[in-house]
């Protein structure tokens, strides 16, 4: 396993600027994927506007903007914009499956119509500087739509083949269906990577392809920052202590902001973070309620000095 590549994914309103930057003294993840931009003809962002969504980070070559888009035009756009401002790859979001995207036919959507799909590939591929990449679903209704949309990808070479091994209409529900990922990706001639329910090395091991390129993991780095290196088999140091300072960092970098929903958006990680404790629901709830500053400092001191950790 320390031969695949590790990603982590565009989690939107949980994995932000501030949890990459943070994540990266951790290290372990070999890229890390923006939440999505929408990329749109309509609205061609000036190079600004995009400077701004990649500030603060210093290693642009390891971070991968996510784009949806279901525009020629606007995807090339935004890609190349990108691109000059040194990111190496773009991903295609055509995985998203919300509603309030798949119903303007982007994200998941994308996969009920592999034709009009195939034709955006083949307007966009020969203009795009960057590299591609592709995150997808198992399909929109069935994972028995998947056998169909590994053969339209294998009409193109891109840098990946992204897959959450989940239908659309599953949402985030259920289980993700490795069977259905092991029996046909393999048919796939991009590399593939596997996303979906990856909380520990045990969850990886029994995925082996001769096309697998590594893993895409979301949810499951929120709760253990250091899966990325225990995946690689490398040194984690000192969990515990690493583990507070990254939190600590998270949590200075929003209140030093004075950022509008700073407690909302730190209970969101805490639900995850809490994972890391055995007594996780305790744990969670010391914060809870907090709504003032220097009592959620207090809560979280707390926390770090009474409970035990997991990892």
């Amino acid at each position: 396993m320390s031969g695949k590549t590790v990603q982590l994914a565009p989690m939107l309103g949980l994995i932000d600027i501030p949890f990459i930057k943070f994540l990266s003294k951790i290290g372990g993840f070999d890229e890390m994927f923006l939440p999505y931009m929408l990329a749109d003809e309509k609205s061609l962002a000036h190079r600004r506007v995009l400077r701004q969504r990649l500030a603060g980070i210093d290693n642009r070559e390891i971070i991968v903007p996510q784009l949806l888009s279901n525009s020629a035009v606007g995807f090339v756009h935004f890609a190349n914009e990108f691109y000059e401002l040194g990111c190496q790859k773009v991903n295609w979001n055509m995985g998203c499956p919300q509603p309030f995207v798949t119903e303007r036919n982007r994200g998941a959507a994308m996969l009920r119509d592999l034709e009009n799909t195939k034709a955006l590939l083949e307007a966009v591929l020969p203009k795009l500087n960057p590299k591609l990449s592709v995150k997808i679903r198992l399909g929109y209704n069935s994972a028995d739509e998947f056998p169909a949309i590994v053969e339209m990808f294998n009409c193109f070479e891109i840098s990946e083949l992204i897959v959450h091994t989940r239908t659309a209409v599953q949402q985030y529900s259920g289980y993700a269906d490795r069977t259905t990922f092991i029996a046909e990706a393999s048919k796939s001639k991009n590399e593939v990577v596997y996303n979906g329910d990856i909380f520990s090395v045990s969850d990886v091991q029994d995925i082996q392809l001769p096309n697998l390129k590594g893993y895409m993991i979301g949810r499951g780095a929120i709760a253990n920052p250091f899966i990325g290196l225990q995946i690689k088999g490398a040194e984690c140091g000192d969990r515990q202590a690493r583990f507070r300072e990254f939190c600590l960092d998270i949590q200075n970098w929003y209140f030093e902001r004075g950022t509008r929903g700073s407690f909302n958006r730190l209970k969101e990680l805490w639900k995850y973070f809490s994972k890391a404790f055995k007594l996780e629901n305790e744990v969670f709830a010391q914060l809870r309620e907090v709504e003032d500053k220097q009592a959620f400092e207090q809560a979280v001191d707390r926390i770090f000095a009474e409970y035990e950790m997991v990892f």
